[in-house]
């Protein structure tokens, strides 16, 4: 079996007994593969998380184009990171809240998301200055040693002034509870935070650019596709399909997974059982809910 599944990672094998639709669900669960830039991102998360309480706290900003891999890496952070719970699973020790900047941002949604972050339900129509205290008197019960802020982008839909509120908002929440803030967002979040030097100097910025054609994007699909259940080896590693997942993803590390775990639901739903230059086509085009039975014959190298 060892020999006939070295394709695969030793953690997959188990799940090839299982039924189409419970490989197809596989196929969707979180994973995680290692490259030097993410891993340089959890390096410096991970320095911050363990950083001594100061007055002035190091921040981060994780910044590139959407779907380019911030969340991808801060949900491998949080998962090994887990908060410590009692035996009532009663959060004891805080390492971490996840929250996303609000849509429309401004100071009173700001910290009803962090209360929801801290599992507590936001009160209704409380006044901007209530809803601080309750968030401030929440995080000063059961500090967590790191906050992390996805789509801090979403600044931008607010004035000059609103932006720049919101930002001394983050500063203080930062010096208040001298814990470190790691920021999410597309490179115009670097552009919003840019717009104060107190906030710039604070947040590193910290960039995730597009892959390029190298030997490290190969090994990066390689190792991707150890992790999907298929019976049969795919031949990632060729030329001919790593060119193409560049040209159909734009270089971005959401695309290329996306587009390898729909060919991969292809190719278990078809009975190809791995995955060619075709059904990679076919998942750019249909994505994962239009599958052509006509197509079900394509071959693997």
């Amino acid at each position: 079996m060892a020999n006939s599944l070295e394709h695969l990672h030793i953690g997959v094998w188990s799940y090839l007994d299982g039924s189409v639709d419970e490989r197809v669900s596989r196929l969707y669960a979180p994973k995680w593969v290692a490259y030097s830039r993410g891993n340089q991102a959890l390096a410096r998360m991970e320095h911050l998380l363990n950083h001594p309480p100061s007055g002035r706290m190091p921040c981060m900003l994780l910044h590139g184009d959407s779907n380019i891999g911030k969340t991808m890496i801060v949900e491998k952070f949080v998962r090994d990171h887990p908060n410590i719970c009692n035996e009532f699973n009663e959060v004891e020790v805080r390492k971490t809240v996840h929250l996303q900047m609000p849509a429309n941002p401004c100071d009173d949604k700001l910290y009803a998301q962090i209360i929801e972050g801290l599992g507590v339900q936001p009160p209704i129509n409380r006044r901007s200055t209530d809803m601080e205290l309750l968030g401030l008197r929440l995080l000063h019960r059961q500090p967590p040693k790191l906050m992390i802020i996805d789509e801090v982008h979403h600044l931008l839909a607010g004035s000059v002034r609103e932006q720049r509120q919101l930002l001394n908002q983050l500063k203080f929440i930062s010096n208040e509870l001298r814990m470190p803030i790691v920021a999410l967002g597309t490179s115009e979040a670097l552009y919003a935070m840019q717009t104060d030097p107190q906030i710039a100097s604070r947040f590193e910025p910290f960039a995730l650019p597009k892959w390029r054609e190298s030997a490290e994007f190969r090994e990066f699909v390689v190792s991707f596709g150890r992790l999907l259940p298929l019976e049969k080896p795919s031949p990632l590693g060729e030329k001919v399909i790593i060119q193409k997942l560049m040209a159909l993803s734009s270089g971005l590390t959401g695309k290329v997974t996306t587009l390898l775990t729909q060919a991969a639901e292809l190719a278990i739903r078809s009975g190809a059982e791995c995955i060619s230059a075709e059904l990679i086509d076919q998942a750019a085009d249909n994505g994962i809910y239009k599958i052509a039975p006509q197509d079900s014959e394509a071959q693997c190298l």
